[in-house]
This record gives C-alpha cells, structure tokens and sequence, in this order.
C-alpha cells in the first residue's frame, strides 16, 4: 500500500515538473517567435 503511494507520488511529481518545463520551452520558443517577428520589420 505504502510504495503504491509513494509510486503515484513520483509519477505525478514527473508529470508535474514535465508539464513545467514543457511551459517554460513554449515560452521560450514563442518569445524567440516574437523576437524574430521584430527584427524582420527593422530590416
């Protein structure tokens, strides 16, 4: 019972810090979008 919580808690803990990283590479990459978008207009 113990190491089946403990289990969910370690999937859940990856799932969540996954989903995080996921969301900072999408900002990322969307700043970086944006930051091309800007630099196209000077030139």
């Amino acid at each position: 019972m113990f190491e089946q919580n403990v289990g969910d808690g370690a999937n859940l803990f990856v799932t969540i810090v996954a989903v995080i990283i996921g969301f900072a590479a999408a900002m990322g990459y969307i700043d970086f979008i944006k930051r091309t978008k800007k630099e196209d207009k000077k030139h």
